[in-house]
């Protein structure tokens, strides 16, 4: 009886674990990396993703969303955590891109916009939504 019960204690927790590793994959001390599959009723679909680090001893944060298949030519609002980040502008084809970064740490356009002051912490479970068709969770 004993062994099943730590046999079951330890598949739980190289369950959660393994669930949490793939929500919030670190690549160093105090690295965070998150990503967030999006979908909906709809053919569209895209990504999110999140990563945070200590930079010069600066919190360099950076917040990149993908979307294709949308409505063409549309704006959509992203928000996470329910604070609204930005708007993603769709091309001819519906497909879409918004990305941020820690102003401090963009160096050329190619780096994106620089993040809001009142982005969210972002943390395993939070969720972020691109219009009203498009959801996931990081």
């Amino acid at each position: 009886m004993l062994k099943n019960t730590l046999v079951t204690l330890v598949a739980v927790i190289a369950t959660t674990a393994a669930a949490f590793v793939g929500a919030t994959a670190t690549a160093g001390a105090g690295d965070v990396k998150m990503e967030a599959r999006l979908s909906g009723p709809t053919l569209a679909s895209g990504k999110a993703r999140y990563e945070e680090r200590m930079k010069k001893n600066v919190l360099e944060q950076r917040f990149k969303v993908q979307i294709e298949d949308a409505a063409p030519n549309a704006d959509f609002a992203v928000v996470v955590a329910g604070v609204t980040v930005g708007v993603i502008t769709t091309n001819d084809l519906g497909m879409g891109e918004l990305q941020l970064r820690t102003a401090t740490f963009i160096d050329d356009p190619g780096d994106g916009s620089p993040i809001p002051t009142d982005f969210p912490q972002v943390g395993p479970g939070d969720s972020v939504s691109v219009g009203s068709d498009l959801s996931g969770s990081f």
